[in-house]
């Protein structure tokens, strides 16, 4: 059995290398948990599904899509994590960390986060900043560092990356993301 087919177990086994369990399926386990960064990161996230829509002051909220055009230049940064089991309320904390904070104290634009139980409940987060002094304030403010702290605890693995954008009219996609991330992705084993 490849390291991305679903097997199923009447036994659960845990640790690197073992089969995970999935949330509520009867039983069904998640592939082989990966040992490298890349082999989360290879997993076909075909059940990505959003679970906060694009939010921030760039983002109309009736509507969803952006209220007007962009700035001429700004940042994306995209991130990919990879939770333990029962660490959703920590995952979800960073997330509200980075709404609540980002948006009113450090200029980000927008943000959306994603999820995929298929491939190890992978959380995935894009957000818009206004410029690189912005993200890194933020990056580096007590409230994020602390939610980092946390989060790198109950996480297997965990990237970012960021890059300057100019298109002014379109939101990156999390398919746009993930190819960024992969192109710097240095991989090691992970945890």
């Amino acid at each position: 059995m490849s390291a991305l087919e679903t097997e199923t177990a009447t036994e659960t086994r845990t640790g690197t290398g073992a089969a995970a369990p999935a949330g509520g399926d009867g039983g069904r386990l998640l592939p082989l948990l990966p040992t490298t960064l890349a082999g989360f990161a290879d997993c076909d996230e075909t059940d990505l599904t959003v679970v906060v829509p694009w939010t921030g002051p760039a983002i109309d909220p009736e509507t969803g899509l952006l209220r007007g055009p962009l700035p001429d230049r700004y940042l994306i940064s995209a991130s990919s994590g990879w939770p333990k089991p029962d660490a959703e309320e920590t995952t979800a904390d960073m997330i509200q960390v980075l709404i609540r904070e980002g948006r009113q104290k450090y200029g980000m634009l927008a943000a959306t986060f994603a999820y995929s139980e298929r491939c190890w409940h992978s959380a995935k987060g894009l957000s818009l900043w206004r410029d690189e002094e912005s993200m890194r304030a933020f990056v580096q403010s007590a409230d994020h560092v602390v939610a980092m702290r946390k989060t790198m605890k109950v996480m297997y693995a965990w990237e970012s990356t960021h890059w300057v954008a100019t298109d002014t009219a379109r939101l990156p996609t999390f398919a746009e993301g993930k190819a960024r991330l992969s192109e710097v992705r240095r991989d090691h084993p992970v945890r």
